[in-house]
């Protein structure tokens, strides 16, 4: 069974596409990470996976079932910067949540608190709280009722380098125990060493979906760049992307980066499709150009 997918989902602010009909399937007991600058629509989708907002169109379902729904009280969320009441412990934090949502037993928060090892801070109010502790908070309340599927935006913001080891070392037993996770990030070296597939998506497009063994073979061979003059630039771009591709617009020209392995079939890929290719011109791209231009970690075009 699917523990979560997405169809053709798309979240619009007036013109701007926040995601832009992304699909994708996660199967349970997955561990997946979700990767993209900041700003290129990984909090939207997760919201949107999450039930917190409504998609423009196209649809997500959690555990089979379409979102918002039942199976919506399967899912521990940490979505953007966990808020909490400040004039309240971390463990009477905890005891509000598990109120709220019910079935979740007081010896349960004490399992969650030693598990995010915040036992001894559990007396304490939460405006008193570091980031990095409320982080751990964050944790520990999304796991409360026993999830069968947890959605993480950007866990480790605030933590240490020992504190991101022991929370990717958490995730990690999670997974093990057979709960879904997707969890963002936009650094790849933060969560290699904790999935093996991931979700790439930038400017709200998902350009990349497979084994993480993929994703840095595909980083570390050398790229060739294709500037492409079509007969119908919209078509071209439109199948580019669907190619897998991320296009740029400069002048009348399309700059595009691609595998060197995918290189020489890239024009009669077109052609197939029926797209007219008038001008197409080659040159080398560096390891460096790569990155940035499947990231675009600087967020500007390259």
């Amino acid at each position: 069974m699917s523990a979560i997918t997405a169809t053709n989902l798309t979240k619009r602010y007036g013109r701007n596409a926040a995601v832009d009909s992304i699909s994708f399937s996660i199967e349970q007991g997955e561990v997946v990470g979700f990767l993209g600058p900041n700003g290129a629509g990984k909090t939207t989708t997760l919201r949107l996976l999450a039930g917190l907002i409504s998609p423009t169109s196209g649809h997500c379902q959690i555990l089979d079932k379409k979102v918002p729904g039942p199976t919506l009280r399967q899912v521990g969320t940490m979505i953007e910067e966990p808020s909490f009441y400040p004039y309240l412990t971390g463990r009477d934090n905890l005891k509000h949540t598990a109120l709220l949502h019910g079935g979740v037993s007081e010896g349960r928060i004490a399992e969650m608190l030693r598990f995010v090892k915040m036992e001894n801070a559990a007396h304490k109010k939460v405006a008193a709280y570091s980031q990095g502790m409320r982080q751990r908070l964050g944790l520990a309340r999304a796991l409360l009722w026993q999830p069968q599927v947890l959605l993480l935006d950007e866990p480790s913001n605030g933590l240490d380098p020992v504190g991101i080891a022991e929370f990717r070392e958490s995730l990690r037993n999670i997974g093990q125990e057979g709960v879904t996770i997707l969890v963002s990030s936009h650094i790849l070296a933060e969560i290699e060493k904790l999935v093996e597939r991931v979700l790439v998506i930038e400017q709200g497009r998902l350009l990349f979906d497979g084994p993480l063994r993929q994703l840095k073979a595909r980083l570390d061979q050398p790229l060739t760049t294709y500037r492409l003059v079509g007969h119908d630039p919209e078509l071209l771009r439109d199948t580019l992307v669907r190619f897998g591709y991320q296009p740029e617009q400069g002048g009348e020209q399309l700059r595009v980066a691609v595998p060197q392995s995918e290189a020489a079939s890239l024009l009669s890929r077109l052609a197939h499709e029926g797209v007219e290719v008038l001008e197409a011109r080659r040159e080398q791209d560096s390891l460096e150009d790569a990155y940035l231009k499947l990231l675009h970690e600087d967020g500007r075009p390259v």
